[in-house]
């Protein structure tokens, strides 16, 4: 039953840990504008485009969170930007770990 509960990591987990607002916080980067879509393929609708650096946390169950993102469709939950709050999917390529990101300074 694990292995098909879903994850969602955000950026709360930083506030419980004691991280302020205005401290930074380690999240996926998107390397290159790229289009949020509604499913993994270039055929499912674009919901909206996020330009390079947006952060964002992946969304996955634990069958393929430790999979490498160059190789597959990575669904994303948007930290900041229009997009904020939108969940989606993103080729992984396009998807860097970790930069660090300041909030609310």
């Amino acid at each position: 039953m694990l292995t098909s509960m879903r994850i969602i990591v955000v950026a709360a987990t930083a506030l419980v840990s004691g991280a302020a607002l205005s401290d930074s916080i380690e999240a996926l980067s998107i390397s290159s504008d790229v289009w949020l879509r509604d499913g993994p393929s270039t055929s499912n609708r674009r919901i909206t485009g996020l330009p390079r650096g947006t952060a964002v946390m992946e969304i996955a169950d634990l069958d393929t969170m430790s999979a490498r993102h160059s190789d597959r469709w990575v669904q994303v939950y948007v930290l900041e930007g229009r997009a904020a709050g939108r969940e989606g999917w993103v080729w992984g390529s396009y998807v860097n770990c970790c930069e660090a990101h300041e909030w609310m300074q």
